[in-house]
């Protein structure tokens, strides 16, 4: 797991370094005095499964504020919140969204850590080849081998199953870090499940349900061989 630890308080980054690098499923860990930093680095390309997030910080904003942001920025990284005055935020934790897996209290006890990183790993393993997507006011779980193909749509994404279509909050790029193997990214706007293609005509994929998608100019070629060594591979 890769975990970012996020508190404005040196003593706490020190401690739960320790317990962290004493945890064998945890192989990442990034440490952040200041959220601005943690932004930063998402903003570059870094990931996270965890952000351990302390709520109370010495600004106007606080750590559930911080959490709306990080889930629109990154709706799938899990939240968990710390705090050594848990009374004092109860009420606001509901009102803004984020991907909450959990809550500890100062100072953290590592055998309640590992149970919440544990619950997040088991969650991960339940939806294995399957795709969370935020779609309208929830979010749902499309098994992986079902989508024929995904097409971006503004800021949003079509996801297209043979009999039913789901335009879904988040963006194809978001999307494609979740996908498996057999899907081809042919065209900046469509990433298709190779599962289900039919065969190459022109710099046009055709699908097993008979539509037709895309193949940029860019990509034709190497489009073309990672097929067909991905077919070469099921053979």
């Amino acid at each position: 797991m890769r975990v970012a630890v996020c508190d404005d308080r040196t003593e706490t980054l020190t401690e739960l370094k320790m317990i962290l690098s004493e945890i064998p499923t945890v192989k990442k860990i990034h440490m952040y005095s200041d959220m601005d930093n943690l932004f930063g680095m998402l903003e570059v390309g870094e990931q996270y499964d965890v952000v351990l997030l302390d709520i109370d910080w010495k600004r106007r904003e606080t750590g559930v504020d911080f959490a709306e942001r990080l889930y629109e920025t990154c709706p799938y990284t899990n939240i968990i919140y710390m705090t050594a005055y848990m009374s004092e935020y109860v009420e606001d934790i509901f009102l803004k969204r984020a991907n909450l897996s959990g809550f500890l209290t100062k100072p953290v006890r590592k055998e309640a850590l590992e149970r919440n990183l544990e619950k997040i790993l088991k969650h991960e393993k339940e939806t294995d080849g399957k795709l969370l997507v935020r779609y309208q006011r929830s979010s749902i779980v499309i098994p992986q081998k079902d989508i024929l193909y995904l097409e971006s749509q503004l800021h949003k994404t079509l996801i297209t199953l043979k009999h039913k279509e789901y335009l879904c909050n988040d963006q194809l790029e978001t999307l494609k870090k979740f996908l498996d193997s057999s899907f081809l990214n042919c065209h900046k706007s469509y990433v298709v499940n190779m599962e289900h293609i039919v065969e190459f005509r022109g710099h046009e994929i055709v699908m097993d349900d008979d539509r037709c998608i895309p193949v940029s100019r860019a990509r034709y070629e190497q489009s073309r061989e990672c097929f067909f060594s991905y077919m070469s591979r099921l053979l």
